[in-house]
């Protein structure tokens, strides 16, 4: 067995989007990393259906989303038709987000286009290395990782300084370590399919709102449509807790699925291209960190595909692993970091779960007699500002917070005053200037000085902002003379009232934003 040792670079195992995000990352603070993917073979099938907006802005942060928005269909408004009327069952407008967002609402994009277009970064980047291996095992030595891989030339071994494991729901490198998902499952068998056809004047969203269960269909770009059904042999459904990912299912005979497509569609010349049966699932592991091995993505937590939040969630692990990792690579205290990555994105990971649960039963048991009821509630609700606003914000994941007393990197927080913005993550806001705030931060670690000129701190941008521009994009307590200390991927870990320039460095090296 051959030993390649590669020094301080991280090992990623998984090339998927989680994988390829988090070695763009990287790169964009300035770390090396090696991906190992057993398939460099572009993926078949659409699998996530989307980039919504506050994903997005990852992407932008590091440089890279043009491509995205060239190529997905960008969406500010999301109205699902009924099938027999063509007729929006209601209707969720984002654009009420653009002040706090460039990309309010959603980029419709196959998951295949995406990992095409991350692998496109990728080859452009020179601090990111793609290995065509298979990862057999990783083991933690202490002061560095191993990965034993597999391909053409043999069997070898890669070190780095940390290994993170992102290789999917059966993660090989997850289950060495001795852990498996824990959650629940709900006893519905769903089916996700791509057809192609002819579709010239139909509405993208469309819903049979008569079928027992969910179909729908959901148009990525003229021709070519994600259908999702339950099927229609399932019991009332039940949750029941469960340990390991969802077994897998085989494909259902393609004739069969011809009476859906023609419900959604009317009788037209159709192709099926790709199809994935599932149990719907809410799972995540005890815990994303085991001294230098870190899990991310479907390899730490898996979702049901309700509301699409399954591999955007993935994706801000990575945001969050990237700078985490690169702080610790610089010199920054390894425990407080990581453990922080781990408590954050766990607490993450279980709000997501508590909210796809909600929704899969809302999808799947809301009984036929009782919708329309449900949808003329739906649509006497959106008619209001704020609630619209927090539906939007909700189904865009731009709500989630980290919590300071679970984080362990956060200063401060509570639910009183200006701390209750430590943990959230600052807004796009546009300035007076006419610039928006992430393009004065650029993916960067920053002091930002409400109406004052903060302290300066080496290896951090400072950015000064009036308080009503504050106060529209965080907190309305934020008064002029408070100090943030934003991290690189733009949440607040601390809030300070006239600091001086040992207490701003103090408080840096406590949430790890220096060494």
């Amino acid at each position: 067995m051959s030993t390649d040792a590669e020094g301080d670079e991280v090992l990623i195992v998984g090339g998927g989007p989680v994988g390829l995000t988090l070695a763009l990352g990287l790169a964009h603070h300035g770390v090396r990393s090696t991906v190992i993917e057993r398939d460099l073979t572009t993926p078949r099938g659409s699998r996530a259906f989307g980039i919504w907006g506050r994903t997005l802005e990852i992407l932008e942060d590091w440089g890279l989303v043009e491509p995205f928005l060239a190529e997905g269909d960008r969406r500010a408004r999301v109205a699902p038709a009924d099938i027999r009327t063509e007729r929006p069952i209601f209707s969720l407008d984002f654009s009420p987000l653009e002040a706090e967002s460039a990309m309010p609402g959603i980029v419709l994009l196959p998951q295949a286009s995406t990992e095409r277009l991350l692998r496109d970064a990728i080859t452009a980047e020179p601090l990111a290395t793609v290995v065509g291996a298979e990862c057999l095992s990783a083991r933690d030595e202490g002061d560095h990782v191993v990965a034993v891989v597999r391909d053409d030339a043999g069997v070898r071994e890669l070190r780095g300084s940390y290994l993170v494991a992102a290789d999917g729901s059966r993660s090989v490198v997850r289950e060495g370590l001795g852990m498996r998902h824990r959650g629940q499952i709900i006893t519905v068998n769903l089916l996700v399919f791509d057809v192609e056809l002819e579709d010239g004047g139909l509405e993208p969203i469309r819903i049979d709102p008569t079928r027992r269960g969910l179909l729908a269909a959901l148009r990525f770009e003229p021709g070519r449509w994600r259908v999702l059904m339950t099927m229609p042999s399932d019991p009332v459904p039940v949750s029941l807790p469960t340990e390991g990912p969802p077994p897998r299912r085989p494909d259902v005979p393609v004739e069969e699925l011809a009476p859906a497509v023609n419900r959604l569609f009317g009788e037209r010349a159709h192709r099926v291209t790709w199809q994935s049966q599932t149990t719907l699932y809410q799972q995540a592991v005890p815990r994303f960190r085991v001294g230098r091995i870190v899990l991310a993505g479907d390899s730490a937590h898996l979702i049901s595909p309700a509301g699409g939040q399954g591999m955007n969630q993935g994706l801000q692990d990575a945001e969050n692993l990237a700078w985490t990792l690169a702080a610790v690579v610089e010199g920054a205290d390894p425990d407080l970091m990581l453990d922080g990555y781990d408590r954050e994105r766990r607490d993450i990971a279980t709000a997501v779960r508590r909210r796809a649960y909600l929704n899969s039963l809302l999808e799947f048991r809301t009984p036929v007699w009782t919708r329309p009821a449900a949808f003329w509630a739906m649509r006497i609700l959106l008619r209001s500002r704020t609630a619209s606003r927090l539906l939007t914000r909700r189904l865009s994941m731009r709500d989630l917070r980290y919590r300071s007393r679970h984080s362990g990197r956060l200063l401060g927080g509570g639910w009183w005053g200006a701390r209750r913005a430590v943990g959230r993550r600052v807004p796009d806001a546009v300035l007076r200037s006419g610039e928006r705030l992430a393009s004065l931060l650029g993916g960067r670690a920053a002091v930002v000085g409400i109406g004052v000129d903060p302290p300066a701190i080496d290896g951090l941008a400072t950015v000064v902002v009036d308080s009503g521009e504050a106060r529209r994009g965080l907190r309305r307590s934020l008064r002029r003379g408070h100090v943030l200390l934003v991290r690189p991927d733009r949440h607040v870990a601390a809030v300070l009232r006239g600091p001086t320039a040992a207490d701003l460095a103090a408080a840096a090296r406590a949430t790890g934003l220096v060494p």
